[in-house]
């Protein structure tokens, strides 16, 4: 039989757990270590909101990702082109076919883990 404290326990319990689970991506923690490519295999990414703000949007899980395929080299640039500034240019350095977005519901064409490196002076 299951009681209301019971019920308070597993609720806290699953809050505890989210929370290790954003720890997981800082390099160095678990398993996932916070490169591309670092736990294939293991939980698909999924895009969650960041801690203390909850305002911006990072990847969980990005050990899980793997080199971005021949084939989806061009998408994957148009993507993290969308995100470039005046300072930085991102790059396509992972893809997930499985990764998820912020409801934990599957992006349909994947998901790309975009990298951001200083642009280039001329």
């Amino acid at each position: 039989m299951i009681t209301k404290s019971t019920r308070i326990l597993i609720a806290a319990a699953s809050v505890v757990g989210l929370l290790a689970g954003c720890a997981g991506t800082t390099p160095g923690v678990g398993t996932d270590d916070g490169r591309v490519g670092s736990n294939p295999g293991g939980l698909s990414p999924q895009r969650v909101y960041a801690p203390p703000e909850f305002k911006n949007i990072v990847w969980l899980n990005v050990g899980s990702f793997e080199a971005v395929p021949e084939d989806l080299a061009a998408p994957g640039k148009e993507f993290c082109d969308r995100q470039n500034t005046d300072i930085e240019e991102y790059k396509a350095v992972g893809y997930h076919r499985y990764a998820m977005d912020t409801n934990s519901y599957p992006i349909k064409a994947g998901g790309y883990y975009c990298e951001a490196q200083a642009k280039q002076k001329n």
